[in-house]
Order: structure tokens, then C-alpha cells, then sequence
């Protein structure tokens, strides 16, 4: 029979939340039990524990992030343990996050709350995005929602993605790596949903943003250490881009004399963009236990050998 370890901060909510969501009991384990050996199921919904566990009979461990850099080191992950990752509603989020601190910036809210408190009275003429070009790169299941929100705002929107394109995704504006440098050139908004890999650590450095145009925004929600800090203040001073929106760093969280902070043209929040929910956690790992428990395929398989 399986039993599914849960390690979360809440794990009581979640377990609920997951029992809902299936419509039946689960045999969960618990954590503190100093005997694992019957756990074959291991739902990480928040970060790893800092020791490792011992589960000789794992056949299957759910993370609750998007983002799995961090199972590389675990040696629970091992050959023959396939892990997911769970998608839920981040596209949705993420993508709302985009285009709430786009607005924000071209409407001018920042000016407006300021009035409000001062209770003053000044018009101005706000910014429009609609018309301007958009490049996601990290063309995935969060990169497509941007796309699809960014095409009914009225920008022209291009991907780059890794690998093969297909048809259908050509027909959208979506390209092979090896058009990056030229597209960098042609956008006025640049998203980097890169996840983090030996391939994309120091991705965007200053070759890259020297290709920018001037006046863009780079907007970043995946990963922190895809990022050159130090090349991006650089290229903030340069207009190349000429403002960035990160809710993502290498260090968090970001000390208060970060290098990062006081600029008026980088607005940075807390990793906040992809915040999971007990709801969303719960609907990706129901389904992937109704495919487990069937013998069938399971959905956000991590890959190895990419590293995503």
C-alpha cells in the first residue's frame, strides 16, 4: 500500500486541501517518524529539509515549486525516482504579475498614490503599452500565458525557446536560440522566464543587454542567478534597458544596502510572483496521484539531463 511523505510549513492545511481534491482519504507519513521505509510517494510542497531523508522504497517525488534546481544536489533523487514539478496557476499569476507592474509603470501609479496622500490635484497623459513589441524568453507553460496577455493588450509578442519549435508555435512569433541577439534588438519589453541551469547561470550579462533596445524594460521572474547584477546596473545606467522590473535575485533576501536598491529604475519585490497556494499545490498533485496510482504517465516530468 503507499504512503505519501508531506513536508511542508502547514502540512495539516495541505493534507486537507490534497484530500479534497481527490475525494479520498490519502496514507500520509509523518515526518517525524523515524522509520520511513513504507513512504514510496514524497510531496516536497515547500523546500527541501536540510537532512537528508532516509526512503528506500521512494517511487515518486512531487516538488511544490516550479523552479528544481535545488533537487540536483538531494540524493533522494536518485536514477530510477522520477520528479515533478508542479505548474498549478503560476502561468497565470506570473503572467498577471507582468503586466500588473508594466501598467503600473505606464500609468503612472506610483505618481498617483503619492497625490492621493498629498491630497493634490495634477493631470497628466499616461503611457500605453498597447503597440509595443514584447520579447519572452523561456517560451514554456508561464511564457505562453505572457504571450497570450501580452497579444490581447494589443503588443507584438515573439518567443525564444530552447530546442525545437513547432509549427504552431512559429505561426505565434516563437524562435530557436539563435535568434536571440537579433530579437533583443527589436523589443521594447524583454521577459526573462529562463529557469536556472549551468547553461543560463550569468545568462543575461552585458553582451546580451547591450543588444536592448534603448528605453526597454527587462522584466525578470524565474530565477535570480540567471542575472549578471553587476552587468545589469550597468545597462540600467547605459538605457540598455532602460528600467527593469525583478521580482527575483540572486540573494534573498536582498539586504537593504544591496547594490540593487535606491534606484529609481529597478523596482524589485520579494519573489512573489509564483507564490503557490494550498488550492493550486493540491490540484497538480491530485492529478499526478490519480496517474500514479493507475500506472500511467506522469504530467511535468523534470528532466535530467536539461535541468528543468
Amino acid at each position: 500500500m503507499s504512503r505519501v511523505l508531506l513536508t511542508d510549513i502547514d502540512p495539516e492545511a495541505l493534507q486537507e486541501a490534497v484530500e479534497a481534491e481527490v475525494g479520498a482519504a490519502i496514507p500520509w507519513a509523518d515526518s517525524e517518524d523515524p522509520d520511513l521505509r513504507e513512504v514510496d510517494v514524497w510531496f516536497c510542497a515547500g523546500p527541501p529539509p536540510g537532512r537528508i531523508l532516509t526512503l528506500p522504497n521512494l517511487r515518486w517525488i512531487h516538488s511544490g515549486w516550479a523552479g528544481v534546481e535545488g533537487w540536483f544536489r538531494r540524493p533522494e533523487w536518485r536514477d530510477g525516482v522520477p520528479l515533478t514539478r508542479t505548474v498549478a496557476d503560476f502561468p497565470e499569476r506570473m503572467a498577471e504579475y507582468v503586466f500588473a507592474y508594466l501598467l503600473a509603470q505606464e500609468l503612472g501609479l506610483v505618481r498617483a498614490i503619492r497625490q492621493m496622500e498629498d491630497r493634490a490635484w495634477s493631470r497628466w497623459v499616461p503611457g500605453t503599452i498597447r503597440g509595443r513589441s514584447m520579447l519572452v524568453v523561456g517560451y514554456g507553460a508561464i511564457g505562453r500565458a505572457i504571450a497570450v496577455r501580452g497579444r490581447a493588450f494589443g503588443l507584438a509578442v515573439s518567443g525564444v525557446r530552447r530546442g525545437p519549435v513547432s509549427a504552431g508555435e512559429a505561426a505565434e512569433g516563437v524562435h530557436d536560440a539563435s535568434r536571440l541577439l537579433d530579437l533583443l534588438e527589436e523589443a521594447d519589453v524583454v521577459v526573462n522566464v529562463l529557469p536556472h541551469t549551468r547553461e543560463t547561470e550569468s545568462f543575461w550579462e552585458g553582451s546580451r543587454f547591450e543588444r536592448m533596445r534603448e528605453g526597454s524594460v527587462f522584466v525578470s521572474i524565474s530565477r535570480g542567478a540567471t542575472v549578471d547584477e553587476g552587468a545589469l546596473l550597468d545597462a540600467i545606467r547605459k538605457g540598455r534597458p532602460e528600467r527593469a522590473i525583478l521580482d527575483v535575485v540572486r540573494e534573498e533576501p536582498l539586504p537593504a544596502d544591496h547594490p540593487l536598491r535606491g534606484h529609481d529604475e529597478i523596482w524589485i519585490t520579494p519573489h512573489v510572483a509564483g507564490t503557490g497556494t494550498a488550492a493550486g499545490l493540491a490540484c497538480d498533485f491530485a492529478a499526478n496521484w490519480a496517474r500514479y496510482a493507475a500506472g500511467q504517465p506522469l504530467l511535468h516530468l523534470v528532466d535530467r539531463a536539461r535541468g528543468y
